[in-house]
């Protein structure tokens, strides 16, 4: 009986603090939101980031297509036997592969026939149908083709030699032709062009005895609306000719649009046709959690069919084109390193929570101390003491982190989340345990034995010697550990480690604990020198500070790793998206870009200066495969970037692509040059095509510019060039030392780099389409948008951005609480002092020097810790991946340190504020109610 007296006035304490009781319940609350949505968001990234990751593919990797070269047999309806034979190959799919399918696109290719008495030079045609161009091609002249019911004549495969061949009768097939392979082989509608098939084409294998002859009525042009459509599946064909051969002999392949009932008609002779089956993948079909299926699905394919990454019209049986599967696990890369790092950022608040948890319970526990006195006095064991806080505890936080898991699941809808419901019941267990573990020492402490105020840290028990020892072992090689090896834990992948994603944290425990164990010696001894002194409240605030170590040290350790971790994190933040600035220039090169998509020479009608807010612009030379030379015998290619470097600084110059120029290359320009006695001065890379051997300054080497072979000399060696492609062998040479050095002027440049604000960027876009139509239009802000746009690469900058402000506030819960619960014992002290003469101001005094020490001794080290920190710890965590790769230098934006500062700063003021007007409410004959409490 007399326990349960106990235990029922325990629980009776509830009404009367229930103040603090929903300050618990709150903080509990918000806290289980918070890590229950966690899951759930991150779910939701990975999710966007597996779609984005499709999307931004090309329809060539992200699709999949089926081909095959065979002979269908002679039919009435033969396009209907083949999309019935796709579905076959359909069914065949994986299950979470046939429900990814949103599409499905038909191409049927003929061999290719020679035109005879062509209207230019050697002309090829095949003959092709393409489904779902409707929305890519403009007719311009004439209509699209329709079958004419003609038959293709019979091969001569299967006769026997010596018997004569009937006489051929060339069939009629109507073509659609895009204005580009018009003008290049010379023909308009209404043109007929007669062709035979040619046997060497790889399509058949062997020769005619007698090659099927056709004529093709060119009936319509058209312009292409859109060249990067997904229904051209990354084949130009039927864009531009392919020209072949030689200078002087070109031969030009062009391919013609055929009408799809044209099937019929080409199957008669039964020569081999090749079919392409492309299933066009749904990216709002997919999910992460169906990453394991969809690898699983795309690795059984891959043994089912012969697989090839380039075009499939010489490979026999059926043959699956894809890179979905690469697609899949490089996102599988990305979204492990993106779970490690944001680990590292979730680690910080759920410290802060559990720690102000903690508080609370220990400031709760100290101001309860006089009644759980009087409660021990009583018959209530220390057992029951921890009992009944067990269930205080549990009462307190299992409804409020139910709330708190509901809440998540409302707002943020999806996927069933096992982590969710964990870390909800995480947080449930932590706040309970925190309350319990808060109890123990009054609770196991012999009766009588609690001293008033309590002792300043200087003295400690072994065992709490040895535990903090042990953490502050645990934080440094924590950290050493990632320092060394990273988050990649095994073969170089990065995954979650929850001991690594803790160093952060633990660094700053660690420090905070040895600060803890010096700051009584200062305390001390500004004790001693305001005694000195003839006023009362320098004195007295700092003797508060070193009787009462608990209200003090706790507030002190969490305004520490705020601080910390918000430098941290806004180091993160700041590095990360300076260096996808950085890389956006090493991209483009440029704010602006603009080539052909030829790779001939731009047209007159580029005019820069036509366009308001172009800052400065450079013409430039791009050949992506130049012919390099770099020792005897050695034929390969090498991309060649020449800028006019002159005009070039001015459009780089303060960014991150600004250079210094050899003063080789700014000599004037030598018609001369390009010669063995007069090499032309360049910049190589340090990565040279595959069976080069190494260059250095003052090396020789050939380049074919345009065609014409020029000798060059090595002036400079160098990792990156802006506007080349990373991990690509490059040559730069000025612009205006070839064009004079070319023997068959003019040498044309074939891009535009251009600088200007990223308001102009409709604008420039806009001018350049209607000044050439055969351009392509590259923005450096486009580019850095995207990355910013990319969910796995965004939910690093918005997850560090995001903890920060979760751990400002759970600073400025905890702090403003720690005032609150030691407001009684302030009363006491202020209703006494009131009776002595303390005024107002000096009350206000007595709590800003209590608490400015904490504050110093907190938010000061706790910035630079966080500085520290990052600079050790951030080159293990692979923020380069989230920068678009390449060295990362960390970077400090002093005006964000200062803000966190200022805040910090901000809070500890209203908590003060808060405290100080408790107090003012206390009476003067409240100072003679001690024990009321």
């Amino acid at each position: 009986m007399r326990s349960m007296w106990a235990a029922a006035f325990l629980l009776r304490r509830l009404r009367v603090e229930i103040g603090i009781a929903l300050l618990i319940v709150g903080l509990v609350a918000a806290t289980s939101l918070v890590f229950s949505a966690a899951p759930r968001l991150l779910d939701r990234v990975s999710d966007d980031g597996l779609r984005h990751e499709i999307e931004t593919s090309g329809p060539v990797q992200r699709n999949l297509q089926l081909s095959t070269v065979s002979v269908l047999p002679d039919a009435e309806d033969s396009l209907e036997a083949v999309n019935e034979l796709g579905d076959g190959f359909a069914d065949q799919f994986p299950a979470v592969l046939r429900n990814a399918i949103g599409g499905r696109q038909l191409a049927f290719t003929t061999v290719r026939f020679a035109i005879a008495d062509p209207p230019a030079y050697t002309t090829f045609v095949t003959l092709r149908y393409q489904s779902g161009l409707d929305g890519a091609i403009r007719m311009t002249d004439g209509r699209l083709p329709a079958s004419t019911g003609d038959s293709l004549a019979q091969a001569s495969f299967g006769l026997d030699p010596a018997e004569e061949p009937p006489p051929p009768v060339p069939p009629v097939f109507e073509i659609a032709v895009s204005d580009a392979t018009a003008a290049e082989i010379g023909v308009g509608v209404g043109d007929v062009l007669f062709g035979s098939a040619d046997g060497a084409d790889p399509l058949i294998g062997r020769a005619f005895q007698r090659a099927p002859e056709a004529r093709f009525e060119v009936v319509g042009i058209y312009s292409v609306t859109d060249p990067d459509a997904e229904a051209w599946y990354g084949d130009r064909a039927l864009q531009v000719v392919n020209i072949g051969g030689t200078l002087d002999s070109p031969i030009a392949f062009a391919t013609g649009l055929v009408a799809p009932d044209t099937l019929d008609g080409l199957v008669t002779a039964q020569m081999p046709l090749r079919y392409q089956w492309r299933y066009l993948v749904d990216p709002a079909r997919l999910d992460a959690g169906q990453e394991e299926a969809l690898t699983t699905g795309l690795q059984r394919l891959e043994t089912e069919f012969q697989t090839t990454s380039s075009d499939a019209s010489l490979a026999t049986g059926v043959v699956l084109r894809t890179g979905l599967l690469d697609i899949v696990e490089r996102y599988h890369d990305q979204r492990a390193a993106t779970t490690a790092v944001l680990s590292v950022a979730a680690i910080g608040p759920f410290a802060l929570a559990v720690g102000a948890i903690g508080m609370i319970g220990i400031l709760l526990v100290s101001r309860r101390r006089p009644s759980l006195e009087l409660t021990r006095g009583r018959g209530a064991t220390g057992w029951l003491l921890l009992g009944t806080q067990l269930w205080e505890g549990l009462l307190l936080a299992a409804p409020p982190a139910l709330i708190g898991w509901g809440l998540a699941t409302l707002i943020l809808p999806g996927r069933p989340s096992l982590a969710s419901a964990i870390l909800g019941l995480l947080v449930c267990l932590a706040a309970a345990f925190a309350l319990v573990l808060a109890t123990w020492p009054a609770a196991r402490r012999p009766y009588g034995a609690s001293d008033r105020d309590e002792a300043p840290p200087l003295r400690a028990s072994p065992r709490r010697l040895v535990l903090e020892g042990t953490a502050v072992f645990l934080a440094v090689a924590g950290a050493l550990l990632l320092r060394q090896r990273g988050l990649a834990i095994a073969d170089e992948e990065v995954r979650f480690d929850p001991f690594l994603a803790a160093v952060p944290v633990l660094a700053t425990v660690a420090v905070g604990i040895v600060l803890l164990r010096v700051y009584p010696f200062p305390i001390r001894a500004g004790g001693w020198l305001a005694a000195r002194r003839r006023d009362l409240v320098p004195v007295l605030g700092l003797r508060n500070v070193g009787r009462h170590s608990a209200a003090v040290a706790l507030p002190l350790l969490v305004l520490m790793l705020t601080a910390a971790f918000t430098a941290f994190a806004s180091v993160v933040s700041v590095t990360v998206d300076r260096g996808q600035q950085d890389s956006s220039w090493q991209e483009v090169g440029a704010d602006y870009r603009i080539d052909t998509i030829s790779g001939a020479g731009l047209s007159s009608q580029i005019d820069p200066d036509a366009i308001d807010g172009v800052q400065a612009w450079a013409d430039a030379l791009v050949d992506v495969a130049a012919p390099f030379e770099g020792q005897s015998n050695q034929r390969t290619s090498i991309y060649l970037n020449a800028p006019d470097l002159a005009a070039y600084t001015d459009v780089v110059e303060g960014s991150p692509a600004s250079l210094e120029i050899p003063a080789e290359m700014r000599e004037e320009a030598d018609p001369t040059a390009g010669t063995p006695e007069r090499p032309i001065p360049a910049i190589i890379s340090r990565r040279l095509p595959a069976g080069s051997v190494p260059i250095n300054p003052g090396a020789i080497f050939q380049l074919t510019v345009r065609g014409q072979p020029m000798t060059m000399e090595v002036v400079q060696v160098r990792e990156t060039f802006a506007g080349v492609p990373p991990e690509t062998a490059f040559v730069v040479a000025s612009f205006e030392q070839l064009a004079a050095a070319y023997r068959n002027p003019p040498l044309l440049p074939s891009a535009v780099l251009l600088r200007g604000p990223e308001s102009i960027e409709k604008d420039v876009a806009t001018t350049f389409a209607e000044q050439s139509a055969s351009v392509r239009f590259t923005s450096r802000h486009a580019v850095y948008r995207a990355m910013l746009e990319a969910p796995l690469v965004a939910a690093i900058g918005d997850g560090f951005r995001l903890t920060m402000l979760v751990s400002a506030l759970y600073t400025a819960i905890a702090v403003i609480a720690a005032l609150t619960l030691s407001a009684a014992r302030r009363r006491r002290e202020e209703a006494l002092l009131r009776t002595l003469g303390l005024s107002g101001g000096q009350s206000l005094w007595l709590t800003v020097v209590e608490h400015a020490p904490s504050v110093f001794l907190a938010v000061l080290p706790g910035l630079a810790l966080g500085i520290g920190i990052a600079y050790l710890l951030a080159p293990g965590m692979g923020l380069s991946a989230f920068a678009g790769g390449g060295t990362l230098g960390l970077r400090i934006d002093w005006l964000v340190v200062g803000l966190v500062s200022l805040a910090l700063a901000a809070v500890v003021a209203l908590a003060i504020g808060i405290g100080t007007w408790a107090a003012r409410r206390a009476r003067a004959a409240d100072a003679l109610r001690f024990g009321d409490d």
